[in-house]
């Protein structure tokens, strides 16, 4: 008697249901490796915005406490004066939302040109506000400042920054969302900080 011999080859059932899981596993992988991948980049950004976000607020608070004579502000520009010859300028330009650094001698002589600026690292539009107050601005600041912090000078900076994506990469409709009322989008973070000089002659010229 002969046996007959046992078919051992794949059949199409088979190979439909392998192709079907692999298919499924690869789908299941690349949507793992595309969320660790977005995870990633958010992280990223948000560590580069907030490394530079310090580098600009650091530099502003040790100008501010090491001042020389009272900042003054004119021509929309904060100008420091560090040394009877130097003087630090900062600019915000509203349009294209971009703070500017920039330098010149006595803290009354002309304001360099935009062009003799130099832009901070952030792309264009990532700094959605960037402003300045200070105490003695008037006496009813002065006044005030003097009884809620028991402090008689105090100059504030603050700044929004859009905080875990990159302005310059959005769709246009929530670059337009996002200006229109930057508090609204949790995206959004506000920066801010207080600081009081350490100049004898800033504290005596500012309560003059």
């Amino acid at each position: 008697m002969f046996r007959r011999k046992r078919n051992t080859g794949t059949t199409i059932i088979e190979l439909v249901f392998a192709v079907g899981l692999f298919v499924l596993l690869s789908t299941s992988l690349y949507q793992i490796l595309r969320m660790v991948r977005t995870s990633f980049t958010h992280s990223r950004n948000k560590l580069d915005i907030l490394q530079t976000t310090r580098i600009i607020m650091s530099g502003v608070r040790n100008e501010l406490r090491n001042a020389h004579e009272k900042p003054l502000v004119y021509d929309d520009m904060l100008n420091i004066s560090l040394s009877p010859t130097e003087t630090v300028v900062y600019f915000f330009e509203s349009e294209t939302r971009r703070l500017y650094r920039g330098k010149k001698g006595g803290l009354h002589e002309q304001n360099p040109s935009l062009s003799d600026m130099r832009p901070f690292m952030f792309s264009d539009g990532q700094i959605l506000n960037f402003e300045y107050d200070s105490s003695y601005r008037d006496s009813n600041a002065f006044v005030e400042s003097e009884l809620a912090l028991n402090s008689k000078v105090w100059f504030k900076v603050s700044m929004k920054i859009l905080y875990t994506e990159k302005f310059d990469r959005l769709a246009e409709d929530e670059k337009a969302k996002i200006l229109a009322d930057p508090d609204a989008d949790p995206r959004v973070k506000s920066f801010f900080m207080m600081i009081t000089p350490r100049k004898v002659n800033w504290l005596l010229q500012a309560t003059q």
